[in-house]
């Protein structure tokens, strides 16, 4: 419903409206006085010279016309037709009152710079995104997670970042990942950096994204359909980090009133009586979308739906779901949005779109739990960034098997999405010490090729990227510009074509992306391993376990992986599941196996072996 306001184009012929719900006209839109109290509502901006007036000048801006709709009210105004261009706006809203605000459009397709203006183009390309060609189960995804800024601030001058992404895609080839999953790129107040956690235009991809140096603006909007279309084209999946918990509102020069932000916020005369914000769950970042109300529900759900239908997106991860999950409560929040969605995909042939969460509870399976109940795909599984570089880095704890175990606890058809780096924290090289000590990060990263799930990589990972973050406060979210040069040097370089290795490894190798693990349950009381070889030695910082299921011939492969966290060469004994001839794909080594082990087998330090057999 949602996605039929804002501006609408047809031709030259533009119409604006504006909906506003009314529990008068129907009362399951919200609960309590939520009267927008709007005595008139005009619209200013660049189109008005060709109205025969000045633009933004208040007093000859078009008025809008209230008319009924069968959930509220529905202003509209026709303003003609329009010489081709690329226009900006604002709704001139005067309260009962008396008070005047000017405010944003809350179904804008596209937002123009710090002012924070809605804007529609007249002219210009209508491009239809291709949809990629086959799309893969979520655990087959070996997944970039790519912040469009720092990816590309070292290289592309005045080029749109979206545009400067697609001459890095032969990178993203080379490495060999299948998805890339993009930090938000719905448009935030003010224009500067953000990592984009604080969208207010719901609708609306950042006007940083897509604005070039003296480019065609009539081109702006027609960017990121065409760097979804060439990955696509590439075989990659594109998802989208989608932010659907809170908004940002407060905005103006005394913080509280001059409309900037969520539209939806300041289109109330008392903006504390918007049915769209308000407290719902675990909130407490910006302004929280208030779930209890179905107008809330319907927004946020259409906005989803724009996404994966206009973009033809393969997935989003919806960002912070605490902040809309109410356990037990499957009518609101979080459980009826994937639910809805789920219905949307299902009826349009799409049932393999993607729909994970982040949901980061102190309860360390909690997110396992909610991603079960709701129905989503996965969801992001923290334990894996903390656990298996603190291995590395520190000292090795007996949990790690129940980490390294990833898929256990997921319902059929369920995967967690694992990594060892993600934006939020310090990169995997800074926390094990530093390029100086790039093979530190080797072992981690066997352990995250060979563990269930769907495997996410972090931009710049892939060779090494060394940057430090507090976990909150100042210098937090800031430019962290990738470094691209680093691919060439000696740390890079062993990196990235480790990297290389084990995507291609793991995408040869249906049986790693399984859920398939041993030994399961394991016995956290055990620092040694169990009576049969697997398990961990904390003290010798090894680890040993054993993966299997269908290869692409369908025939059972079988997988016994060691690793070693340490910095010392270790001497251990192997077991096997079965006798015969086992190849190491990472040493390119064949043993012969008697007797269901190896005994006395030296692994290097900070290293591993992947022993495999094919049934």
């Amino acid at each position: 419903m949602y996605e039929d306001f804002g501006a609408r184009v047809d031709g030259r012929s533009v119409e604006l409206s504006l909906f506003l719900p009314d529990n008068n006209v129907d009362p399951s839109q919200y609960e309590g006085d939520g009267d927008p109290h709007i005595h008139s509502l005009q619209v200013a901006g660049t189109f008005q010279p060709h109205l025969g007036t000045t633009a933004w000048d208040p007093a000859t801006a078009p008025a809008l016309t209230p008319r009924p709709h069968p959930n509220g009210v529905r202003w509209t105004v026709d303003l003609g037709d329009l010489p081709d261009g690329l226009y900006q706006y604002k709704y001139v809203v005067t309260f009962e009152n008396g008070t005047v605000r000017w405010c944003g459009d809350p179904c804008a397709r596209y937002i123009i710079g710090p002012d924070e203006n809605a804007g529609f183009m007249v002219g210009g390309p209508r491009t239809a995104v291709e949809p990629i060609g086959t799309r893969l189960p979520l655990q087959d995804l070996v997944v970039y997670e790519l912040m469009l800024d720092d990816f590309t601030a070292e290289y592309r001058g005045g080029a749109a970042p979206v545009d400067a992404v697609r001459d890095r895609i032969g990178h993203l080839e080379a490495l060999g990942v299948n998805a890339v999953e993009m930090m938000p790129w719905t448009a935030w107040p003010g224009g500067s950096f953000s990592w984009g956690y604080n969208p207010f235009a719901l609708f609306a991809a950042e006007d940083r994204y897509l604005a070039e140096a003296g480019g065609d603006p009539l081109r702006r909007l027609d960017r990121l359909k065409r760097l979804v279309t060439e990955l696509h084209r590439r075989g990659m999946h594109v998802l989208m980090d989608g932010v659907f918990n809170h908004v940002e509102s407060s905005r103006g020069p005394d913080g509280t009133s001059d409309g900037r932000g969520f539209a939806y916020h300041w289109l109330y005369q008392d903006p504390a009586r918007s049915p769209f914000t308000g407290g719902f769950a675990q909130g407490g970042y910006f302004e929280d979308l208030d779930y209890n109300n179905r107008c809330t529900a319907q927004l946020i759900f259409d906005a989803c739906r724009f996404w994966l239908d206009e973009y033809q997106l393969d997935g989003i991860r919806l960002d912070y779901t605490l902040g809309f999950h109410r356990p037990g409560d499957p009518g609101k929040g979080l459980a009826r949005l994937v639910a809805d969605l789920r219905a949307h995909l299902t009826a349009t042939g799409r049932d393999n779109v993607t729909l994970t969460l982040e949901h980061m509870a102190d309860n360390r399976y909690e997110a396992i739990d909610v991603a079960n109940a709701v129905g989503a795909d996965g969801c992001w599984y923290d334990r894996f960034l903390w656990d298996v570089p603190e291995a590395a880095s520190h000292g090795m704890g007996t949990a790690l098997v129940r980490v390294l175990d990833a898929g256990q606890s997921f319902a059929e058809g369920r995967h967690p999405v694992i990594y060892v780096e993600n934006h939020d924290h310090s990169t995997l090289v800074s926390r094990v010490g530093g390029r100086g000590r790039w093979w530190k990060a080797q072992a981690p990263l066997l352990a995250l090729f060979t563990s269930p799930g769907a495997v996410l990589l972090h931009n710049g990972q892939e060779f090494g990227r060394d940057e430090w973050m507090p976990e909150d406060g100042p210098g937090r979210v800031q430019p962290r510009p990738l470094r691209w040069g680093q691919l060439d040097d000696e740390a890079g370089g062993r990196l990235f074509a480790l990297h290389r290795q084990l995507v291609r490894l793991r995408q040869a190798h249906p049986a790693l992306r399984s859920a398939n693990f041993h030994p399961r349950p394991y016995d956290t009381r055990l620092d040694r391993f169990d009576t049969d070889g697997y398990g961990v030695d904390t003290a010798r910082r090894l680890a040993i376990y054993h993966r299997w299921g269908k290869g692409d011939d369908g025939r059972l492969e079988r997988f016994i992986v060691v690793l070693n966290f340490s910095d010392d060469d270790q001497w251990t004994d192997i077991p096997f599941s079965t006798n015969g001839v086992w190849t190491d794909l990472l040493n390119g080594d064949s043993v012969d196996v008697g007797g269901f082990r190896l005994t006395g087998q030296r692994i290097n330090s900070n290293w591993g072996r992947i022993y495999h057999q094919a049934a």
